[in-house]
């Protein structure tokens, strides 16, 4: 078995367990929990390891990625995923820097759809009408929410806790959480051996179709080995950025990654 370096070790451990709680959440009919939040360093990795884990099994999921909700949409969402089986993920989407009264809205849509009970869980939208959104989409104003819900968010614990006020108790305890928080030098680590030990850039790259070739990832590589102290933030997704400056400029490409990535 390969000898890891501990630092290494650990970042991967934290993306298994994030895979395998979301395998286990997505495929387990007989789990109280109906809410699951991933909450993680940006571009290192949290939704790569989530979607890993729901390519195992075969049920409906939603992808929802890098929006700013409204109440009435999130309604809408939520209905259209409400039979079992089904999984609604929010990826970066904006749930708690809002409105008093649109962040409430939603925490309570939130707190509803995640409520860890045998019974019925009704979601109700307890207004004098429906939103034109709901019409839209033939919503009625209350059903019952038989999915589930996986939050996928760059906002730590604490701001959200900060944020949600006194709907937090109640997030809390509906949701499994997974803190997936790296420092800069494990950020490094784990980038360098995605890039060097597990071929990230190469043939099976997600970003670009067919991968990055051996040169332009040698001189991505050098790069962040040469400039890692200088540089803003390393992570796999900046080593994708980086290589894609290379592919593109093949003669000024160092110019415009420092531009980019060096500390000022």
């Amino acid at each position: 078995m390969e000898r890891l370096n501990p630092i290494v070790k650990e970042v991967i451990d934290i993306y298994t367990t994030v895979t395998k709680m979301t395998e286990m959440f997505s495929t387990n009919p007989d789990r109280a929990m109906r809410g699951l939040l991933v909450s993680g360093t940006a571009g290192a990795g949290k939704t790569h390891a989530v979607k890993t884990g729901l390519a195992k099994v075969s049920n409906r999921v939603d992808y929802v990625k890098g929006s700013s909700i409204t109440a009435p949409a999130l309604f809408v969402k939520l209905y259209q995923n409400r039979t079992p089986g089904s999984i609604l993920v929010l990826d970066d989407v904006d749930i708690v820097h809002k409105s008093n009264a649109e962040r409430s809205t939603i925490l309570d849509l939130l707190k509803g759809a995640t409520e860890p009970t045998k019974n019925e869980r009704i979601l109700e939208w307890a207004r004098a009408q429906r939103n034109a959104l709901m019409v839209d989409n033939d919503v009625p104003t209350e059903f019952n929410f038989e999915g589930a819900i996986i939050w996928i968010t760059n906002d730590t614990i604490e701001t959200i806790a900060s944020k949600s006020k006194s709907h937090w108790n109640a997030i809390s305890s509906r949701f499994l959480q997974i803190p997936a928080w790296l420092n800069e030098q494990e950020k490094l680590m784990y980038t360098l051996y995605l890039v060097e030990e597990v071929g990230m850039l190469g043939k099976d790259c997600e970003a670009k179709e067919g991968g990055y070739s051996e040169d332009v990832i040698a001189k991505a590589t050098e790069y962040i080995r040469d400039n890692y102290k200088f540089m803003d933030d390393i992570t796999p997704r900046v080593a994708v950025a980086i290589s894609d400056i290379i592919d593109n400029f093949s003669d000024d490409w160092k110019t415009y990654c420092d531009i980019q990535f060096i500390k000022l």
